[in-house]
């Protein structure tokens, strides 16, 4: 047994490991105790870039449980591992309904309005940024926090993005103009972060959490597919229609595409310059160019 697996298992009466496959950056186990069983997630100290991963998590899942989103409860984390409660999965056959019921959900929470756009818990995915400043208006913080950090970072590689920084002003104040409210999204919402029991109870994991658009998770949950039409059947009822969403959707989705092309590299570049010139040619912006 590794050292940090006798530090869990201090807390857990007959604590067994159990390997579970998947995950790119982080190891996972099912904890199996006398009683019940648990999710764990472990990270190689000596691998990771980012030293805060484990209590960016695990603050973001606590504030989102806080919010009444359907995320494991954190049981326990140190800094190279976290233990949560157990989650599915379910039967594909309950893939709709449990849409369904996150599509209200989440379109719920989704208006319930923040104080500001913040990283509360800074970043990790693509660009490490630690805690900023608060926003009053989501162009601001989306374009300072979000895209042109990143942008930034991918320029030397990638100079064809540099036209994209030239969009500042049009970004800023179609954005600042088009957000109704802050409120804390998930960040990371794509179909391998939903998961359901055997009831249909759904669940999101594996949060990179901020206060921004609420849409910014639709949009982000639409790029790769796999969520079923329930779940924004019922979203859009629950939270109302956004009349700018359409405009807003290749925004928010160019920046997820630029953090799996510096993740992952050119197989994601045709992606990333097809939202690219969906920006350039949409008519939202033009008015202001």
């Amino acid at each position: 047994m590794q050292p940090w697996q006798q530090r869990v298992s201090l807390n857990f009466t007959q604590a067994v490991f159990v390997p579970l496959a998947g995950g790119s950056l982080a190891d996972s186990y099912e904890l199996r105790t006398r009683d019940e069983h648990y999710f764990v997630k472990h990270y190689n100290p000596t691998a990771l870039s980012d030293s805060m991963v484990i209590w960016r998590e695990s603050s973001a899942l606590k504030e989102l449980k806080r919010w009444d989103w359907p995320v494991p409860e954190v049981i326990m984390h140190e800094d190279s591992f976290m233990v949560l409660s157990w989650v599915g999965p379910g039967p594909s056959r309950q893939q709709e309904s449990a849409g369904a019921i996150l599509g209200e959900i989440l379109g719920r929470v989704h208006k319930r309005p923040a104080k500001g756009f913040s990283l509360p818990w800074g970043n990790s995915i693509g660009v490490l940024q630690d805690p900023g400043k608060v926003y009053s208006q989501g162009g601001d913080f989306y374009w300072s926090e979000r895209l042109c950090p990143l942008l930034e970072t991918l320029l030397p590689r990638y100079p064809l993005f540099r036209e994209i920084i030239q969009w500042e002003t049009s970004i800023r104040d179609f954005l600042n103009h088009s957000i109704h409210h802050p409120t804390l999204v998930h960040g990371d919402l794509w179909s391998g972060n939903f998961l359901w029991q055997a009831d249909g109870t759904p669940f999101v994991i594996d949060p990179a959490s901020y206060f921004g658009d609420p849409v910014a998770d639709i949009a982000f949950s639409e790029l790769f597919g796999g969520f079923p039409n329930s779940f924004y059947t019922r979203y859009w009822e629950e939270f109302g229609q956004d009349a700018h969403y359409a405009c807003k959707k290749p925004l928010y989705q160019l920046y997820h595409a630029l953090v799996h092309l510096k993740l992952f590299g050119k197989s994601y570049l045709n992606l990333s310059e097809r939202l690219a010139n969906e920006i350039f040619r949409n008519s939202c912006f033009k008015v202001m160019r």
